[in-house]
């Protein structure tokens, strides 16, 4: 497995968890090439259960916000078929707030929580109650 200086990944065997941890703000082609490393160990391990946490991440853009929600989980989600993939998002109160303020992230938001979706997306400012969200989920 790559090791990167902006990611951090992780599996829980205990929880049957994927953490996928940014360690800073990232380009666009880094978080593409995070995300493909996370799903390939989440193919690795079988994980249907994912914590990104993005609380470092400071770049809010809605670009690559919908890349994830439109390419990156549902391709993921496909993969991990019949499985349903559960994606618990952990924002910073910042992050959570231009969630809810800025249209583009809004919308791209409303798109990852879409109930057509073949993944099953929520967000967090919390990390206990996000790990037990995970943990009710299939």
């Amino acid at each position: 497995m790559p090791s990167f200086d902006f990611l951090d990944l992780s599996y829980r065997p205990d929880l049957q968890t994927l953490a996928v941890r940014w360690l800073r703000a990232v380009t666009f082609a880094e978080l593409q090439q995070g995300f493909r490393a996370a799903l390939a160990m989440g193919l690795a391990r079988q994980a249907t259960r994912w914590l990104v946490d993005v609380r470092r991440r400071t770049e809010l853009d809605a670009v690559p916000s919908r890349w994830v929600a439109e390419h990156l989980l549902p391709e993921s989600a496909a993969a991990l078929a019949p499985a349903t993939l559960y994606v618990a998002y952990l924002l910073s109160p910042m992050r959570a707030h231009e969630l809810r303020r800025d249209a583009g992230l809004r919308d791209a938001t409303a798109v990852a929580q879409a109930p057509a979706q073949l993944y099953r997306l929520d967000t967090f400012i919390d990390e206990g109650p996000a790990v037990q969200w995970l943990l009710r989920q299939g």
